[in-house]
Formats: structure tokens, sequence, C-alpha cells
């Protein structure tokens, strides 16, 4: 393991991921770069799962640096990674995203290449599957629009499964919000902020990982919760994007006032279980969500 200075830290958070950590950690000994000069950091908020056993025995051929702390959200625990990082560029991703190749190498080109502070983000790809080795059918890039190499994107493709900016831009702003501990919205409301500074994000097509975990439909209804929860923290914050967030006359109306025993719900859950390839499935699908979201947001608001 190479002590020198290294050019760019990957930063990851976890929590109980340990059987999936090793399977993403090995990969990045097969990263291809033109320098040698890389770290991994790892911060993680004391997994119950054997995940500070694995991580005590790890030992890469690349910088790998972990630290346990107490449970206190994914912002908290990014931020204190980047503590830790000694590279002027941070590349963010996740525990559960495997790098490719060409994941590390794209992000470095990338800002030697720009002349002015700006972020990037990595073409991330949602796996409909967990086959190994990786299979790639019906797999869905998170930034959907699917746009061009190197185009502008919106402060709301801020992804952190594959996101970098300079650790000085990074620490200018702050970090991430450390009032967000539930899931979701941290790394948009970071994106927002650095969007108010002028601060640009271009799409990163020659950075590519893919994201090693497949949500059922039924955990991604009932994960919108916890969004919607967020949601209202992030509302707090930045009241001008209350239409953004959602919350806006006709889904307040609508959905503040619908209970899980009205017709309306039962109809749109009866409809859900149905065929998934009709049209109505669909919506329903989106309903459910839609619901569960402002639930969420009703119960923080309360």
């Amino acid at each position: 393991m190479n002590q020198a200075t290294p050019k760019i830290s990957i930063v990851i958070g976890s929590f109980n991921q340990c059987d999936i950590l090793k399977i993403v950690l090995p990969t990045y000994e097969t990263v291809q770069t033109s320098f040698d000069l890389f770290e991994v950091i790892i911060v993680d908020s004391s997994s119950t799962d054997g995940t500070n056993e694995f991580l005590k025995s790890y030992k890469p051929r690349f910088n790998f640096t972990y630290k346990i702390q107490e449970n206190m959200g994914k912002a908290i625990a990014r931020n204190n990674a980047v503590k830790l990082a000694k590279g002027e560029i941070l590349l963010i991703t996740d525990s559960d995203m495997i790098p490719d190749k060409t994941f590390i190498q794209g992000h470095i080109d990338a800002h030697n290449e720009s002349n002015e502070p700006c972020c990037f983000q990595g073409l991330a790809w949602n796996l409909s599957s967990l086959d190994r080795p990786l299979n790639l059918d019906n797999a869905i890039p998170q930034v959907a629009t699917f746009p061009k190499h190197m185009s502008r994107l919106g402060w709301y493709y801020f992804l952190t499964g594959n996101v970098s900016l300079p650790k000085a831009l990074f620490e200018k702003e702050g970090g991430f919000n450390s009032l967000f501990v539930g899931y979701g919205w941290e790394d948009l409301e970071l994106g927002y902020r650095l969007s108010q500074q002028k601060i640009p994000l271009y799409y990163l097509k020659t950075s590519v990982n893919y994201h090693y975990h497949v949500i059922s439909k039924d955990d991604e209804i009932q994960r919108n919760i916890k969004k919607g929860e967020s949601a209202i923290l992030f509302l707090k914050l930045h009241p001008e994007l209350k239409w953004f967030l959602g919350f806006n006359p006709i889904s307040l109306a609508i959905f503040f006032r619908l209970k899980q025993s009205s017709f309306i719900y039962k109809f749109f859950e009866n409809q859900f279980k149905k065929t998934p390839i009709s049209w109505l499935h669909k919506l329903s699908f989106w309903f459910l969500k839609e619901f569960n979201y402002m639930k969420g947001a009703q119960k923080e608001m309360s």
C-alpha cells in the first residue's frame, strides 16, 4: 500500500452491509488508472453484522482507511469521512456501488481538464438483478434522461452514488447538512446549495459504476414514508422549493385528506397487485408511492 499523498479520495458511508462490502471493495483492486495514488475511506455507523471485524482484517493493495462511529446518519458519516480524506478531489459513492475499471480515471481526467470549480456526475447503473457476473440486461441509468457526455445537469442530479467535486469546495459549502439523519435528500440538498453558488454539474459518462442493490416495488413504496419525512426538512431549509418537493396545492389537497381505509386507496392498492405490465398497475404504483410520501411529510408537519 502506497503511503504517498493520494490524488483522489473515494468516500463511502456504510451501515450493516458487510456482505456487500466483501464484494465491492475487492473490485477497487481492478480499477484502471494512469496513476497509483487513490484512497478509499469508509466510515461505518456501528454496524451489527460483522462489518467492524471485516474492515479491521481487510488489507487491500490500495490506500484504505476506515472509522467506526456512532450511528448519526449518512450525512454525518460522509462528512467525517471527508475529514479523513487526503486527496484534493472527493469521489462520493455508496457501499453497494461496484466500480467499473473506468470509475476513478474518468473523474480525475475531468477535473484535470476543467478550468473552473465544478462537480461531475458519473454514469451509475441501477441493476435489475444481483447476478454475478453483473447482468446489465434491463439496467437503468440513475440519470434517467440519459443526456450527452459533459452536458450540464440540473442540481437535482447531484446523486452521491457517483459524484465528484474538489474537497475545498465541499468544505467551503459545509458538506452535507447534518440535520438529515433519515433516508433521502441530503445529497440533493447539497447539490442545490452548490447550484446557488453557480457551481456547475456535468454528466461524466466516462466514469461508470453499478448499484448492486435491487429494491422491490413494495419496499420502494414503504421507503417513500422516510423520504417524505426528510422532504419536510428540505422544505424548511429551502421553502422556495415546495413545488419541486411535491407540496403543491393539488397534491396537498388530495393526499392529506385521503385515508388508507378510503375507496380510492383500496382501489389503487388492489390494482397494484394485478398484472404489472398494465398502465393501471403503473399508475397505482405511482399513487401508492405518492400517498406514502405525503404520509411521511404529514407526520413531520403535525
